[in-house]
């Protein structure tokens, strides 16, 4: 009778013990706040000033980050070069180009377009000293969409040679469709960038801007923009992009020649809305296909390829 007592006993203390044990509770989520504006719900209208084109819609953004997929065969480092006369010339893909200021983030924001790390990122200003290029959206034969070309940083810590280099390249490739020049969101146009638009109004050749690290415009800090962004942080992001329209596209009446496309792009390669993708990056791919001739459909692609041809005739 004892020992069955002392079960019983047993037995009820287990099961009060049991009763008493609760998992943690897990911690509410902070409300959304109402101030702000979550990062991956920007579009390109909200970050980017266009006046000569239309921003890309969901279905065209949809389309350039599909074609930026990595895959087995994209992207493709093709070649380098530290000469122009050493640049293979019987390409037939569409290139653009990449110049900045060293140390703007250039080649980090090439890796973020591209999906992978091929670019060489340094903490160092002017580490890319040779002319790159990758192909992009390539095919089991070799054939690429498109062709990224990584150019030497200009400015500090830069080759003295590298205007002369450049230039040349930029006046004879006849494959080039677009130069995308990065200045820097925080500290606006510099002397060097200045002079390097103007070099590129003389030559009348076709160039666009766009801005890296918008991040440093839209808020104070990254940790700041984990909230969304305030309505203040995307109207001084815009207000600096209006500000900037005059002296990309100066007055034709006292300019040496065309000034950029009417479109500034925004973007950081340090702030990720989402997996695999970087704030603004996706109209800056859209941008590049768009310089390339393609525009999301199969006409696109064949008329690109019937211009390059005509080109190199």
């Amino acid at each position: 009778m004892t020992c069955v007592c002392r079960v019983s006993l047993l037995t009820r203390r287990l099961y009060s013990t049991s009763r008493t044990i609760q998992s943690p509770t897990p911690p509410t989520p902070s409300p959304p706040n109402p101030n702000k504006r979550d990062l991956k719900d920007l579009t390109p209208s909200d970050l980017c000033y266009y006046w000569d084109t239309k921003p890309p819609n969901a279905e065209q953004l949809a389309f350039a980050d599909k074609l930026f997929i990595p895959s087995r065969h994209s992207p493709v480092k093709l070649w380098s070069a530290s000469k122009f006369r050493t640049t293979p010339m019987s390409s037939m893909e569409p290139e653009v180009a990449f110049l900045g200021r060293s140390n703007v983030g250039k080649s980090s924001l090439l890796n973020a377009i591209m999906g992978q790390d091929v670019c060489w990122t340094s903490s160092k200003p002017g580490r890319t000293r040779e002319m790159n290029a990758f192909g992009i959206g390539g095919t089991k034969g070799g054939e690429h969409k498109v062709v990224l070309l990584d150019m030497p940083g200009y400015g500090k810590a830069s080759r003295s040679e590298w205007g002369m280099e450049i230039m040349k390249y930029l006046q004879g490739r006849k494959q080039l469709r677009r130069a995308f020049i990065l200045i820097d969101s925080e500290h606006g146009i510099k002397q060097n960038d200045a002079y390097i638009l103007g070099l590129f109004r003389r030559y009348a050749i076709p160039h666009q801007i766009i801005l890296s690290k918008a991040d440093k415009v839209l808020g104070k800090n990254q940790k700041q923009l984990k909230t969304g962004v305030s309505a203040v942080g995307l109207q001084r992001l815009q207000n600096m992009l209006q500000g900037l329209r005059e002296h990309v596209q100066p007055d034709p009446r006292v300019s040496e020649g065309p000034g950029a496309l009417g479109e500034l792009i925004t973007c950081s390669a340090d702030i990720k809305v989402s997996p695999g993708h970087m704030l603004g990056v996706n109209a800056v791919r859209w941008a590049i296909l768009s310089a390339a001739g393609i525009d999301g459909s199969l006409e696109g692609v064949t008329l690109a390829s019937e211009n390059l041809s005509a080109a190199s005739n």
